[in-house]
């Protein structure tokens, strides 16, 4: 050992100075290996977690989804399918405003239990425990990951290969539910829903049916604003329309409620829920010009289912 030794201060700086490149070196080798390595790993539990999800959707889903996940004519949805994939259809149609993962992850976590009548057989369930379904968090996970791992080959389908089935309850009408109209300019799309409305308008009885206007509002009923009550009555809408808004007409008053419902809210009804804002998406101007008059006539017909 006494031959590894130096007394020569200048030695024992030049083997401090080398040691410590050395140390630097190798600590730069391990950094810049190091990103590789993590990715590498990180494929592999994403790896791991699509095959665990792919034999949970197996052993749960694929009776109702079909074993590709494109769903299964009249029972239920086709995942698999670009017009699910896409940023502009099914999550457009529902509203949603998060990313299609965490769409995926609600559904499967929480279920669709309060859809009880549905266009589909069977109401999707709860599987996360913490709901009160039979799957722990991480398997919930598993099965999204799952789930999205069929994006790429979704967004190759072309219109005659998307499975999606159209659904009843969203904005877009079932016959634009699909890739062919998604494939479709701006201006093809808004010209092919105008014709749609002209070959398809409502009345002011069945829109009101429909759209569920009677669950807020009462047609039959004089005005009286109090808590509890989920919207205005209506039957002496007429008297009171024009002195809502100053300087509007009760015409007017009545078609911003409906296509803009939160410019001006009572004040007794601002904490319960909000009006739809998406009246002007689902009905044509002319439909909302004929629920304004229908409206505002004192003695307008009300068929007896409403």
């Amino acid at each position: 050992m006494h031959r590894l030794y130096t007394r020569s201060p200048i030695a024992k700086i030049m083997w401090g100075i080398l040691s410590s490149l050395v140390g630097i070196i190798v600590l730069l080798m391990v950094l810049v290996s190091e990103n590789p390595r993590m990715e590498a790993q990180t494929l592999n539990w994403e790896g791991r977690s699509i095959e665990n999800g792919a034999k949970l959707f197996a052993d749960n889903c694929a009776t109702c989804h079909g074993p590709n996940g494109q769903g299964l004519l009249g029972r239920a949805p086709g995942l698999n399918s670009y017009y699910f994939f896409t940023e502009t259809g099914r999550i457009k149609d529902v509203g949603w405003v998060g990313t299609l993962e965490d769409y995926v992850l609600l559904t499967i976590a929480a279920g669709r239990p309060s859809k009880t009548e549905s266009q589909w057989p069977e109401v999707m369930p709860t599987w996360d425990g913490k709901f009160g379904g039979p799957m722990r968090g991480d398997q919930v996970v598993d099965l999204t990951a799952y789930v999205m791992n069929w994006e790429a080959s979704a967004l190759a389908q072309t219109p005659d290969e998307d499975p999606f089935q159209p659904f009843d309850d969203v904005i877009l009408p079932a016959e634009f539910q699909n890739t062919a109209y998604l494939l479709l300019s701006e201006e093809e799309q808004a010209a092919a829903l105008e014709e749609y409305r002209a070959r398809n308008i409502r009345s002011p009885q069945e829109i009101w049916q429909s759209e569920a206007c009677f669950a807020c509002h009462n047609l039959e009923v004089n005005q009286v604003d109090y808590a509890g009550q989920n919207g205005p009555n209506f039957a002496d809408l007429h008297e009171r329309a024009d002195s809502r808004v100053a300087g509007m007409t009760a015409e007017e008053y009545v078609y911003e409620s409906i296509v803009s419902p939160r410019a001006f809210v009572v004040e007794t009804y601002e904490e319960v829920g909000q009006m739809p804002e998406n009246f002007a998406e689902k009905l044509s101007e002319d439909e909302i010009q004929a629920l304004v008059a229908w409206l505002l006539d004192p003695d307008r017909e009300v068929t007896e289912e409403e």
